[in-house]
């Protein structure tokens, strides 16, 4: 069921990215302070799973949960395989033991194994169709429920005889059926459930009550009787109870119930591809007006019947946050339907009149999520107070007052619980033996619920200024692009520095080991940008702080003026070389200009130029397909000291690739020592034009002066004044900078191929 939810999640998501294309080109999420920091002004995603957890913990049954135990030839998603292999291997250790106690005497122990499995095997194979017939069994209890067993799986018609054979199993004595009284009391309330029969609900309670009498439940259907009982309940229309039923369920262990959970929610909007409990997309888009206005009758209906039981309240709040759409996400649609629904769900809360309500506070982000804040104000004044969605919506209402240090404070208390799952929802439970390889996704989104929390403190920390807190709780909370923004254009290299080299301390490190490898990468970077080589070495990654070397050396000897021109040329085009070709790994920023984080493929917008400008550019699409672009106001405001740091820490060149211009600034020095009309001078004029022509088309014209000036008698020189531009040719120079380039990577084990 999760497998269907998150393909057709991927299908929503990709439609909605369409709202989110940047000016660049870059698909986000992947910042969570762009677009002027609206997240942090805007309602987190909520998580239908997280929040049906965390109303689990109020449930305590005393039931275990069997775990299905997948085998090396199962696939994951073949549930029923897998329980259908465990339910034959407990029924044949059930048998064993049954023999070796003594409770079962067959005159041939062995014969009767032999017919116990025989009939094991065959209840495996049959189906509808099947024609087979029973075979010879030692009658037992074990023998009663083969008989039911067999009866059930050749389907309907044979349904009788299936409940007959499990009363008769239950008419034994109590000594003679200690192993399969709870399998067929169980099997009775499923076959109930498939009738419609009201008493599955008493079958599956009756289930709990013998197993906690002493008899045995190899399979663990004592808890899974839960959910079944919570089906039937659900199927009588009695959502209250079934609501209990699978909490319980999934306070067990048994995250199946988090989409049971779903079919008790009155006024759901259908999505199309997953698993609805009710009229598809297809359906309900061929409904007319009149159609529409009773089905939302019935479901407004649906939903007072709801305000009224605590559980069902605080449940349906839940699924409409973890649904609802952010404020900003509709901007002037007066059609939004997660913005109806929502508002509908509190109109029918405040109808009700209710003396007291739980959770006040998740409905107050209700109110918050349509825009209403002073309505989001009125239920956080009746909630508790102290939970971690009071605690952060009171950081949402209180950065919107510009009360900011109010806000972080708030927001710190809120992130010490929401940042870590488990802590938040207080929900514990065995690891599945089965994987979900897609484990927890939101029903909407994008960020997850520990990131959102974290983008909201860090944003608030770096508002303030407390730049060093911002980037650990950004870097904490897996935000990257985000802690790479604080940590090489809001921090001085030093501030960098030493947070670094605290957090590579096992003594005083809080920060995971691979987040502070990457750091310490963009670290050496940095340091690079800023001409501290001797420092830079040791935080680069390897090999890097070799070519480094070799970086810093062909420096040297350019500027040696012992060394004669030609020889400080040279070193001057290997380090342009260098540069041009490993400056990416050596001196590229994480994020913009040069986009290291994206391995330089995308842009990623560039919240320097943002937080400077005091703008960010927004896209829409209008419905005739036309861009409109929009320069909107920061929603989270740098503060003058942070806007000093911006223009301190600024990214020299600040384009795109900027190490190809820094390249191509140093073969020009290199070209400023080369006599003129000299094969020497005109490639190493042409590689640098070759190098910025697309970055910087200024640049590249004044590059191309050199050429019509100084190289006109030159073969490359010739070539380019007749294309009007450079042209692609090497000569001596580039192409023994090319060999020992490849050279030097084959000696490093890095990649080889020939350099664009």
């Amino acid at each position: 069921m999760k497998r269907i939810a998150k393909i057709s999640w991927a299908i929503v998501a990709a439609t909605f990215c369409v709202d989110d294309v940047r000016a660049t080109g870059y698909f986000g999420p992947s910042v969570y302070l762009d677009e002027g920091g609206k997240n942090v002004d805007a309602s987190p995603e909520f998580y239908w799973e997280l929040e049906v957890k965390r109303l689990s913990r109020e449930f305590h049954p005393a039931e275990k949960l069997v775990v299905p135990k997948k085998k090396e030839t199962q696939a994951d998603e073949d549930i029923r395989a897998i329980r259908n292999q465990d339910t034959a291997e407990a029924d044949l250790k059930d048998f064993a033991d049954a023999l070796q106690a003594g409770e079962i005497k067959p005159p041939d122990p062995a014969k009767a194994t032999q017919q116990h499995e025989a009939m094991r095997a065959l209840i495996a194979q049959t189906n509808s169709p099947a024609t087979a017939t029973l075979p010879d069994e030692f009658s037992s209890e074990f023998s009663d429920y083969h008989r039911g067993a067999f009866a059930y799986r050749r389907g309907q018609e044979h349904w009788d005889e299936a409940r007959k054979a499990w009363q008769e199993l239950l008419n034994r004595p109590q000594q003679d059926r200690h192993y399969r009284t709870v399998w067929a009391t169980f099997m009775l309330g499923k076959l109930a459930l498939k009738l419609g029969d009201p008493m599955a609900v008493q079958w599956f309670q009756r289930t709990r009550e013998l197993a906690r009498a002493g008899f045995a439940d190899s399979l663990g259907m004592a808890a899974d009787s839960y959910g079944w009982e919570g089906r039937s309940e659900w199927k009588q229309e009695h959502p209250a109870k079934a609501a209990a039923l699978f909490l319980t369920q999934l306070a067990l262990g048994d995250e199946s119930a988090v989409v049971s959970l779903k079919a008790l929610i009155p006024d759901r909007e259908p999505v199309e591809g997953m698993l609805n409990y009710g009229a598809e997309p297809e359906e309900t888009s061929k409904w007319d007006n009149q159609q529409k206005r009773e089905q939302e009758q019935k479901e407004v209906s649906k939903l007072k019947e709801a305000a009224q039981d605590p559980l069902l309240q605080r449940l349906v709040t839940v699924h409409i946050l973890a649904t609802a759409a952010s404020v900003y996400s509709y901007e002037g649609e007066s059609n939004n339907s997660a913005a109806k629904r929502g508002a509908r769900w509190l109109a029918v809360i405040k109808e009700a009149n209710l003396g007291q309500v739980g959770d006040a506070e998740y409905l107050g982000w209700a109110a918050y999520t349509n825009g209403d804040y002073k309505g989001a104000a009125h239920w956080l004044e009746l909630s508790k107070g102290d939970t971690p969605a009071a605690w952060w919506l009171r950081a949402k209402l209180q950065r919107r007052a510009g009360k900011l240090a109010d806000a972080a404070k708030s927001m710190a208390n809120a992130w010490q619980t929401v940042r870590d799952n488990a802590a938040y929802t207080g929900w514990v439970a065995p690891p599945p033996s089965i994987e979900d390889e897609y484990g927890t996704y939101s029903e909407r989104g994008s960020w997850a619920f520990e990131q959102s929390a974290s983008g909201d403190l860090g944003g608030l920390r770096l508002a303030r200024g407390d730049f060093v807190q911002a980037l650990d709780i950004l870097i904490k909370g897996k935000l990257w692009e985000d802690a790479a923004y604080v940590a090489e254009r809001v921090l001085t290299a030093n501030e960098l520095k030493n947070y670094v080299d605290r957090q590579s301390d096992a003594s005083t490190a809080s920060v995971e080991k691979d987040e502070i490898a990457k750091l310490q990468y963009l670290l050496g970077r940095r340091l690079v940008r800023e001409d501290r080589y001797a420092e830079a070495g040791p935080y680069l990654r390897r090999p890097y702080d070799t070519i480094l070397e070799k970086y810093v050396k062909a420096l040297k000897d350019g500027a040696d003026n012992k060394l004669s021109k030609v020889e400080r040329a040279r070193a001057l085009f290997t380090a342009a070389w260098l540069a041009r070709y490993d400056g990416m790994e050596l001196m590229g920023t994480e994020g913009a200009p040069d986009a290291f984080a994206e391995s330089g493929n995308f842009e990623m917008p560039d919240l320097a130029q943002q937080r400077r400008s005091g703008v960010y550019q927004q896209v829409r699409y209008e419905k005739n397909g036309e861009q409109k672009t929009t320069n909107v106001p920061l929603v989270l405001k740098p503060s003058k000291q942070e806007l000093q740091r911006l223009a301190m820490n600024k990214i020299n060149p600040n384009a795109r690739f900027h190490y190809r211009l820094i390249a191509g600034a140093l073969a020009i020095k290199a070209a400023a020592l080369l006599p003129d009309d000299s094969e020497e001078l005109a490639d190493v004029v042409n590689c640098a034009g070759l190098w910025v022509k697309d970055r910087d088309e200024k640049t590249g014209n004044r590059y191309f002066q050199i050429i019509e000036q100084r190289c006109r008698k030159t073969q490359i020189g010739r070539a380019a004044i007749a294309k009007h531009w450079f042209v692609d040719q090497k000569a001596s120079w580039s192409q023994a900078q090319q060999e020992a380039y490849e050279a030097m990577h084959k000696e490093l084990n890095l990649n080889t191929s020939p350099p664009e």
